[in-house]
């Protein structure tokens, strides 16, 4: 795992690893638990499609090792909404509704034992728009007061931009091939890391589309010839630690911020 390049108390608190006494007794000081969410998809020729989900996950549990004991990670919710990816194999998608209620049924619960902050760690696009109603609805109909999803992909991606530079950012790109040979190289099949081959005028008018704040639906596997976007010839174990460590602060200042908000404001 990833050092931050901060001095942290030891390991983070994951609340699948405790007993039932023990959780009782983290939940007495705990004030945010983190969700990491990710996805099961093909993510190119090198990587393996846990990677959403080991990114995820990696990203909280640095982030609540330097905040701990105030804040813990729950299990991470391993699959999203990736119909996008079934063109190729080793996707498992899941409908927008049920990772919704998957998310609201995970907070409900840990809701009704005290836990009043919940931020979802998210590194998947395409459950950007189910997190954001899961989000809606736990604070409309479970009455909670702080839920927050935030697309945890942008803080790799903005780091790795300072590391590899703008085309290695990508759907399996040097990024989140850094990343894996930082936390699992042994998932990572180096021999094919290599810069994407994508359908340039696909790929020009859905850019066009997203930057006025819109969504161009389109099928991996005709964006791209190797289901990945982005330049991975460059990855490293090395700029992974950096893009990992870069990440975790970032997260951790967005976790100091929502600490610190007083719930009677929201």
């Amino acid at each position: 795992m990833a050092d931050p390049t901060m001095s942290s108390p030891a390991e983070p608190i994951a609340l699948a690893n405790l007993t039932s006494p023990r959780t009782g007794e983290v939940f007495q000081g705990l004030d945010m638990v983190l969700i990491p969410v990710g996805a099961h998809e093909q993510h190119g020729p090198a990587l393996p499609v846990s990677t959403d989900a080991l990114t995820a996950t990696v990203l909280s549990s640095l982030a609540a090792t330097l905040l701990a004991p105030k804040v813990a990670v729950a299990p991470t919710i391993p699959w999203g909404v990736s119909w996008h990816h079934l063109g190729r194999p080793g996707t498992i998608s899941l409908k927008e509704d049920t990772l919704i209620h998957i998310v609201l049924d995970t907070i409900d619960s840990l809701y009704r034992q005290g836990i009043k902050r919940f931020l979802l760690v998210n590194t998947h696009g395409g459950n950007n728009a189910a997190l954001a109603i899961a989000a809606d609805r736990a604070k409309r109909d479970l009455g909670v007061p702080l839920v927050a999803p935030i697309y945890a992909y942008s803080l790799l991606a903005n780091a790795a931009r300072d590391v590899l530079g703008d085309d290695a950012t990508g759907h399996g790109g040097g990024d989140e091939a850094s990343a894996l040979l930082a936390i699992r190289p042994d998932l990572v099949d180096q021999s094919r890391l290599e810069n994407a081959r994508q359908q340039t005028d696909l790929l020009r008018a859905k850019r066009i589309v997203t930057a006025a704040g819109g969504t161009l639906p389109v099928m991996m596997h005709k964006l791209t010839t190797t289901g990945a976007t982005g330049d991975a010839s460059n990855a490293s174990a090395e700029h992974g630690n950096a893009i990992l460590g870069m990440a975790a602060n970032q997260l951790r200042a967005i976790c100091e911020e929502l600490l610190e908000l007083d719930l009677n404001l929201l």
